[in-house]
């Protein structure tokens, strides 16, 4: 081919071409104004609507409107505009718990209930191949997990198998809001199902297609009665599952007990054969996570054999058990196992001494008295420390000196005096630098004065050069003469 007819070709093809990239660029900025208008008559429509939507659905929710009326406007105004700003504004805000079932009824009769349930099971208001695409990608997913979660919003319990069914959804968002959805709802009959699905994430995680923390969190959200249905589960012969359902009941006792300090269990609230399991059962599993979760359970039940077994698992030999048996054993209830609990100041592991510490904080002027006689009879430098450490995290240091203020002979003096042997002062003075009770500082000048202790020392240079006091500053000022004739003596 000649030369120049070549080169002709070649511009006709970029001029070509150079005018399709002018027409696609043109083309692209149109899409955008058209779109960019559109979404601001979508955005001007909502507006306006909110105006009109929120105090129509606050009448009806508070009752300050007539039902009918309310819901006959909303119904016109839902042929105006597209149903799902309605929703969408309907949903906006979630009312509290006393004004939910006249959300729920508000719902139904709108015809959302049934648009989320018919988007939730899969229905598409487009068919075929599209329709299928749909479901499977962005669109359908999103359309499905807001429907999930709007019906787990309003507490509607008849949607429980729909949420059943999505949990084999496609798409892993669907399956998560409708595990959170079936533990908002809580419904009995949904509760098997949602502990088959916790053993499937335990034994085939890859393939359960949820996440293990997300169907537990459900299932310990219903209520105690349903521990039973886990019975079987912790006759399981895997032990993690029996770990799991354990640790589940575990959290289902301490939420039924949260707010109720005489909270107990018995025949009433649990049932009498998981009773004899966590005595006689779970208390012996091999699994030790099994034991530890156990202790917490058997610490609320009102049975004479759950102080012996409690008792038993105080010696497992574990430590985490002992731990969460200590944990579970600071009640008022367990009082007459102090010096049990007490024995736990020399366990072998630090973790467990912290947590007899704390328990017999727990119990009052009764439990500081144990850890007074511990303090000042035991010769285990660790365990002394460390109830020195914990007095001061838990803010006991202020009653000790109190007590030690205003009773002349106590053992709180001696405690102090061991504090200061051990060198752990420094909360301690810090408390005295800080009050304004002359009379402590006068009291503490007069005990402990002439202590050793590099702290106390400089606490007392302090006071003789500070102090307000006369009386004060001059007993301070002698004791530390006295400090620098025993230095210069040496």
């Amino acid at each position: 081919m000649p030369f120049p007819v070549l080169l002709e070709q070649l511009v006709t093809f970029v001029i070509v071409l150079l005018v399709a990239v002018v027409v696609l660029t043109l083309g692209f900025v149109a899409a955008a104004i058209a779109r960019r208008k559109r979404r601001d008559a979508y955005f001007e429509a909502l507006d306006d609507l909110r105006q009109q939507v929120a105090p129509i659905a606050a009448g009806i929710l508070g009752r300050t409107t007539d039902y009918r009326q309310g819901l006959a406007a909303l119904q016109k105004l839902g042929e105006r505009y597209k149903p799902a700003l309605i929703e969408q504004l309907v949903m906006e805000k979630v009312p509290p718990a006393d004004q939910m079932p006249a959300m729920v009824q508000l719902c139904e009769e709108l015809g959302l209930v049934k648009r989320w349930q018919g988007r939730l099971a899969g229905d598409s208001q487009v068919g075929g191949l599209s329709g299928a695409l749909q479901r499977l990608f962005r669109v359908g997913y999103l359309e499905r997990a807001r429907s999930a979660e709007n019906l787990a919003t309003i507490r509607h319990r008849p949607s429980w198998p729909l949420l059943v069914k999505a949990l084999d959804d496609p798409h892993p968002d669907v399956r998560e809001v409708s595990v959170r959805g079936l533990g908002a709802l809580a419904d009995p009959q949904s509760f098997p199902a949602l502990v088959q699905r916790l053993h499937a994430v335990i034994l085939d995680p890859d393939d359960s297609k949820l996440a293990f923390r997300t169907v537990k969190s459900a299932v310990v959200s219903f209520p105690l009665s349903q521990a039973v249905v886990l019975e079987p589960s912790l006759r399981h012969q895997h032990r993690r599952i029996r770990f799991l359902c354990t640790d589940v009941i575990r959290e289902m006792v301490e939420k039924a007990a949260e707010g109720h300090p005489d909270f107990y269990l018995d025949a009433a609230n649990f049932a009498p054969s998981l009773i004899e399991l966590f005595l006689n059962t779970q208390t012996f599993d091999e699994n030790p996570d099994v034991r530890a979760r156990a202790a917490p359970v058997i610490a609320y039940l009102r049975d004479p054999r759950a102080v012996p077994v409690l008792l038993g698992l105080l010696e497992d030999p574990e430590w985490f058990v002992r731990l969460h048996t200590v944990r579970a054993l600071a009640k008022p209830r367990f009082e007459s196992q102090l010096l049990q609990i007490a024995a736990r100041l020399a366990d072998p592991r630090w973790m467990v001494r912290e947590a007899a510490v704390r328990a017999l904080l727990s119990f009052g002027d009764a439990g500081f008295s144990v850890l007074y006689d511990y303090f000042l009879g035991s010769e285990d430098r660790y365990s002394r420390e460390q109830i020195a450490d914990e007095w001061q995290r838990a803010g006991v240091i202020p009653t000790l000196l109190g007590h030690y203020a205003q009773q002349p002979q106590s053992r709180e003096r001696q405690v102090i005096e061991q504090m200061a042997h051990m060198g752990k002062t420094s909360y301690l003075i810090g408390l005295l630098l800080g009050s304004s009770d002359a009379a402590l500082r006068k009291k503490f000048l007069q005990d402990f004065g002439r202590n050793a202790d590099r702290q106390i020392q400089s606490w007392v240079a302090w006071v003789a050069t500070h102090e307000t006091d006369p009386e004060v500053k001059a007993l301070a000022q002698a004791r530390k003469g006295e400090a620098g004739m025993g230095t210069r003596s040496r």
